[in-house]
C-alpha cells in the first residue's frame, strides 16, 4: 500500500483538477492557462535540460510563447529523432528511470521519468473517472494483456505475485485480454457478473467480444446498477463498438486515450463521442493531415515539445489548430490493417484479427503485409503444420461476426517458420 502522505497529495492534486474542470471557463482563459504553463516548463527545459537547449541554439527558438498555435512554428519532435540524440535526452537522467514506447514498430523509445510524476497521471486518470462519480479503490474489471512483460521463471512468478497484491490493495480484478475463446469469454461474463463493478476498463475488441458473447447466447449479467461507465482504451472505436457496450452493459462507454510516453491525454466527459482534452497537462495540436503533436504542461523531467506521437484524431473544438475537444482517435495509419468488403474497404485495428487467430492450437505469432487496400497478406507462425485453407476458414467466420460484409479472398495466409524481427530484435506487427 503506498504511503498516506502520498495519497494524500495524490487526493489534493485530483481534488484540484476537479475543481478547475468544473469552472465555465472559456477558450481564451483556458489558453492563457496554457501559455503560463508551457512558459514555466519551457524556462526550465533552457535551464535544465541539455537536449532542449541545444534545440533552441539549432532552430532558432523563442523563450517563450503568447499563444499555443505558437508551438506550431517549433520543429516537430520524433520518436526516431529522440532515439537518435538519446545521449542528450538523458543527459542528468537515468536510464533505469524512464518511460518506454515499447517498441513495436522498431526501438522502443525511452525517456527520462522523474520520481514523483506518477502523481499527475494518477491525478489525470482519476480526473476523468471522478466525471462519472467514480472514486479511487471502487472495484472495477480490467480486461488487459501484458502479461508478457512479466518474462519467465523466477522473477516472471514474483512479478505476478506482486502484481496481484497491488491489484487486491486498489479493488482491481484482472482479466486476460489475449486469451478471447470461448472458455474464456464465459469465464470473463462470470467475473463480471459475480463482480458487480462500479467500473470495466479494457481494450475495445476485448470489450465487444465479451459484450457480443454475452449479447449472443442471452445470459444475464444480473445486478449491474453500479456500473457507471465502460472505459474503452488502445483501440479505435467505432460507433458500432460503442452501440453494442453500452445496449449490453448499460453503461456509458467512455473513450481514454493516452500513451505510454504521455499518460492519459484526453478521455470522454458528457458522452462517448465528446473527448476532453486534459488541457492544463498538455496542449495538443492537430494538423491539416488530422496528425496529433501533443506537449506536455506538467513537471517532468524530460518534458515533450510539439511530440509527434503518431496517431490522427478528429478534433471537434479547435482553433488555429488548438484542440480542446476530440470526436474520435482515428489511430496510427501503419497500426490499421484494411481487407475488402461488399461495400468497399474495411479499416480495422490489428488487435482483432490478431485475437482470432491465437484462439486456434498453436498459434504463436502473426504479422501482416498490406499489399492493397483490398489485399491484406498474414504471415502465421505455429509449432505445427497448418491447414491454411480450414485457417482462412475460421477467421473469415469469426472477422464475419463483427463485419458480416468481409470478402474473405482479399486475405491470403502464409505460413512461416520464424517471425520477422525489428532493428531491436522485437516482434514486427507488420513487415514490408
Amino acid at each position: 500500500m503506498e504511503h498516506g502522505w502520498l495519497f494524500a497529495e495524490r487526493r489534493r492534486r485530483l481534488e484540484r483538477k476537479v475543481a478547475l474542470y468544473d469552472k465555465p471557463l472559456s477558450r481564451a482563459e483556458i489558453e492563457r492557462i496554457q501559455v503560463e504553463r508551457f512558459n514555466t516548463m519551457w524556462a526550465y527545459c533552457l535551464t535544465r535540460v541539455p537536449f532542449y537547449r541545444s534545440w533552441r541554439k539549432e532552430h532558432g527558438l523563442p523563450s517563450g510563447i503568447s499563444r499555443p498555435s505558437d508551438l506550431r512554428h517549433f520543429p516537430t519532435l520524433d520518436k526516431e529523432l529522440l532515439i537518435s540524440r538519446s545521449a542528450e535526452v538523458f543527459a542528468g537522467g537515468s536510464t533505469k528511470q524512464a518511460y518506454s514506447t515499447g517498441g513495436s514498430t522498431g526501438q522502443p523509445t525511452k525517456f527520462p521519468r522523474g520520481r514523483d510524476e506518477s502523481t499527475d497521471r494518477w491525478a489525470n486518470n482519476y480526473l476523468g473517472r471522478a466525471w462519472r462519480g467514480i472514486q479511487p479503490f471502487e472495484p472495477q474489471v480490467l480486461l488487459w494483456g501484458h502479461s508478457h512483460l512479466f518474462g519467465d521463471g523466477l522473477a516472471s512468478r514474483i512479478a505476478r505475485l506482486r502484481r496481484g497484491v497491488a491489484d487486491r490493495l486498489v479493488n482491481i480484478t484482472r482479466l486476460n485480454a489475449y486469451d478471447l475463446s470461448e472458455p474464456a469469454l464465459r469465464g470473463h461474463y462470470e467475473a463480471i457478473r459475480s463482480r458487480q463493478p462500479v467500473l470495466l476498463v479494457g481494450y475495445t475488441s476485448a470489450i465487444f467480444k465479451v459484450a457480443r458473447y454475452i449479447e449472443r447466447n442471452t445470459l444475464d449479467l444480473g445486478d449491474m446498477s453500479r456500473l457507471r461507465a465502460v472505459i474503452l482504451t488502445a483501440e479505435t472505436a467505432s460507433d458500432a463498438d460503442i452501440a453494442m457496450i453500452e445496449r449490453v452493459f448499460r453503461a456509458t462507454a467512455v473513450i481514454e486515450y493516452g500513451a505510454a510516453e504521455t499518460g492519459l491525454v484526453a478521455m470522454s466527459r458528457e458522452q462517448a463521442r465528446s473527448i476532453q482534452v486534459i488541457w492544463d497537462s498538455f496542449i495538443c495540436l492537430v494538423a491539416d493531415d488530422a496528425s496529433l503533436t501533443v506537449t506536455t504542461l506538467d513537471d517532468r523531467l524530460f518534458p515533450l515539445v510539439n511530440y509527434a506521437i503518431g496517431d490522427q484524431v478528429e478534433a471537434t473544438d479547435i482553433v488555429d489548430g488548438n484542440a480542446l475537444e476530440l470526436r474520435s482517435i482515428l489511430g496510427r495509419r501503419q497500426e490499421i490493417v484494411q481487407v475488402g468488403s461488399a461495400r468497399g474497404t474495411l479499416d480495422l485495428s490489428p488487435i482483432l484479427p490478431v485475437h482470432i487467430l491465437k484462439t486456434l492450437p498453436g498459434i504463436v505469432g502473426v504479422q501482416f503485409r498490406q499489399e492493397r487496400p483490398d489485399a491484406l497478406h498474414i504471415y502465421v507462425q505455429a509449432d505445427h503444420e497448418l491447414d491454411l485453407e480450414a485457417v482462412s476458414l475460421y477467421f473469415a467466420r469469426e472477422l464475419r461476426k463483427d463485419h458480416p460484409d468481409l470478402r474473405a479472398e482479399s486475405v491470403t495466409f502464409h505460413q512461416v517458420a520464424d517471425q520477422v524481427r525489428t532493428r531491436a530484435g522485437k516482434h514486427a506487427l507488420f513487415v514490408s
